[in-house]
């Protein structure tokens, strides 16, 4: 794994998220509490994008069917999904961040 640099920490406002594609994977990042978490973007029950959910706290509700996750573990916190999703180390430096993938 390696990490890739995505941007800066003031492109993700506060309680949302944002897509990337990074070696053909789809990547969400999201902040909560000024914090920024990394995720699988694709839901493990319907295939759809989570960075567009709503987001409380650390749980990211899935549109397609209600499938929350917590963005901290990739924890299903209800389903219907019952697999959980993949989380990536990110290590912030001088204003920008960067994802281990």
């Amino acid at each position: 794994m390696a990490f890739v640099k995505l941007g800066k920490v003031s492109d993700i406002p506060e309680g949302s998220g944002k897509m990337y594609e990074i070696k053909d994977r789809w990547v969400a990042v999201f902040k909560v509490n000024n914090e920024l978490k990394a995720v699988d973007d694709i839901c493990s029950h319907a295939e759809a994008y989570l960075h567009d959910g709503e987001l409380e706290n650390y749980e990211i509700e899935c549109n397609a069917h209600g499938a929350r996750f917590d963005i901290r573990t990739g924890k299903v916190c209800s389903g219907p999904a019952v697999t959980p999703i993949d989380t990536f180390p990110i290590r912030i430096a001088k204003g920008s961040f960067e994802v281990d993938i």
